[in-house]
């Protein structure tokens, strides 16, 4: 098994449950645009919720990794990516962004270190694996030595970085500019292993659901939560937790870990649902007033594990509160 291709796309495509199965007229199956991507149908003010097989997807190839770009504002350049790195990567060299980035290891193993002074040239080492959680402010320090250790295996990770600059400290290195002489202050990152350091617990008022709590951040408008539905959960355990709604303003990126999940989306809050299913690195992208929620009856029949990322406006920190869900 490689990171290039970890699974053959089941038989032609995404399995999409019928009307026939479902035993209602109210959901039909959604329908593709691409090989890869389904956009759901909406109806003015509402708009289309992105679905992709991130496995089906192809690499874009760079000189030292690969990425394939899952999300991009052309306006902003906020753009969210899976990027893999080949075994001995050795990463850039010190540096920082303008910008705050997030990231979420998905397998391998990347390295970079950690430093809290633009003169520093040793620095803790972080060797990034799955499950290794990332949220790094603007004006956080890291990057690459010499003669440290590099990756072993190769590296994936799913990772977001907002629009803005990327600036080196080190002379003669790429992006080198003097002006990080005039910052006063240097951010820290939060970094979690959430497999080996946080374990699940129960979310109180939706029986069956765990959670794990990355990110809550009002004062940014930022959110991220890993979620987890069990084997064979069903919408009826908890009407309100499944229920459709929709963001006016806020923006929500969905990976898909583990498992699977069935979900329906909606062109308005009265026309017919549109069943999807989902499987391992599926990504889902909820744009502001798109309507989607979890599908009628069998919601997983194997369990599900899934990153949920939530901005209160756009894509990238913006310092308002996330707004509550709208319904109907």
């Amino acid at each position: 098994m490689t990171f290039r291709s970890r699974r053959e796309f089941i038989k032609s495509g995404i399995t999409l449950a019928s009307m026939t199965a479902l035993g209602t007229p109210l959901v039909r199956a959604a329908r593709y645009d691409r090989q890869f991507a389904i956009n759901s149908s909406a109806r003015s003010p509402y708009v289309p919720v992105k679905v992709l097989d991130t496995e089906r997807m192809p690499w874009e190839r760079l000189p030292i990794w690969d990425r394939k770009v899952l999300f991009e504002n052309q306006e902003t350049k906020d753009h969210l990516m899976i990027i893999y790195v080949p075994p001995g990567w050795p990463g850039g060299t010190a540096h920082y962004h303008t910008f705050h980035e997030w990231a979420y290891g998905l397998g391998g193993d990347l390295t970079n270190n950690e430093y809290t002074s633009p003169d520093q040239r040793v620095g803790p080492l972080m060797q990034w694996r799955e499950g290794h959680f990332l949220d790094r402010p603007p004006y956080s320090l890291h990057g690459g030595e010499k003669n440290r250790l590099d990756s072993q295996v190769g590296g994936l990770m799913l990772i977001m970085e907002e629009g803005g600059r990327s600036i080196g400290v080190v002379p003669g290195a790429r992006n080198y500019s003097e002006e990080y002489k005039q910052v006063k202050q240097w951010a820290v990152p939060r970094i979690i292993d959430t497999i080996g350091m946080l374990p699940w617990e129960p979310e109180g008022s939706v029986p069956g659901l765990q959670v794990k709590r990355l990110v809550e951040d009002q004062a940014r408008g930022f959110r991220v939560i890993l979620r987890w539905l069990p084997a064979g959960w069903l919408s009826s355990q908890s009407p309100a937790f499944a229920r459709a709604y929709h963001y006016k303003q806020a923006y929500q990126f969905n990976f898909v870990l583990a498992g699977d999940m069935n979900i329906q989306t909606y062109k308005t809050p009265s026309e017919k649902a549109e069943k999807i299913n989902l499987t391992r690195y599926f990504y889902v992208e909820r744009a502001p007033m798109s309507i989607f929620g979890l599908a009628d009856g069998v919601v997983s029949e194997r369990g599900c594990v899934w990153l949920e990322t939530t901005y209160a406006r756009g894509t990238s920190i913006s310092n308002a509160a996330i707004e509550a869900p709208n319904y109907g």
